[in-house]
């Protein structure tokens, strides 16, 4: 989404710390966002089925087309990091003391359910919400541009290094069909450019200074070989 930023690597720190207390749904809620890349619309859409099979979490997590902004492409599958395998694990055993899991149930359930009684999934206000308070529980400052998006772009940043600064990889990887849209998604830290802008300053490095030549010294007279004079 333009006008959200990428995390900084400090702060990305901070949300973690702040991410491992949460409740069991919203640590996972938050950490899927943040290392799988989807859109927040693409969580929601998680049906439990798509992460626990035969008992077992799944390794890769799959966005049908029907499911992505604009309904195009294949399937995109990502793998599931230890960091999000733990909050799964965490959560999926904290809903089977409360629900009956079934596949096609909502993996993120709200705490209001249906009239029927069947388990409803939140919806996006509620998503993001929950994602904006941890943001402020780690004390990151809000300039205006922090959002659930800023999760995807800090995940394309990542991307994006590990892949050697590969734009196209980039582009496969979010499910872009121009790469000029990948394009927006990069964005420098302000670290590195500060960093960039101190060394500048060639008054302030140290003079080379050229080596100092020791001092030559006569080799010693090497005796002589040549019998003495007799006296």
């Amino acid at each position: 989404m333009a006008g959200r930023r990428p995390l900084t690597s400090i702060e990305e720190r901070l949300l973690l710390k702040i991410t491992r207390r949460l409740r069991p749904r919203d640590r996972a809620l938050v950490t899927a966002q943040w290392l799988t890349g989807f859109r927040i619309s693409e969580i929601l859409s998680l049906r439990v089925g798509g992460v626990l099979r035969n008992g077992t979490l799944v390794e890769k997590i799959g966005i049908a087309p029907r499911n992505m902004k604009g309904g195009y492409g294949r399937t995109r599958w990502v793998p599931v990091l230890p960091e999000l395998q733990r909050a799964l694990e965490s959560y999926l055993g904290w809903l089977r003391r409360r629900v009956v899991l079934h596949p096609d149930q909502p993996l993120f359930i709200s705490r209001v359910g249906r009239a029927d009684g069947s388990a409803k999934g939140i919806g996006r206000e509620r998503a993001r919400l929950i994602i904006q308070r941890a943001f402020a529980a780690a004390g990151i400052l809000d300039d205006g541009r922090l959002g659930t998006h800023s999760l995807r772009k800090t995940w394309a940043r990542h991307v994006y290094k590990n892949s050697g600064n590969c734009l196209m990889t980039l582009k496969a990887a979010l499910n872009h069909s121009d790469v000029a849209v990948t394009q927006a998604y990069l964005s420098v830290e302000e670290e590195d450019v500060m960093k960039a802008i101190r060394g500048c300053d060639f008054t302030r490095k140290p003079r080379v200074r050229a080596p100092k030549v020791a001092a030559l010294v006569p080799p010693a007279a090497e005796p002589s070989l040549a019998p003495a004079a007799a006296a």
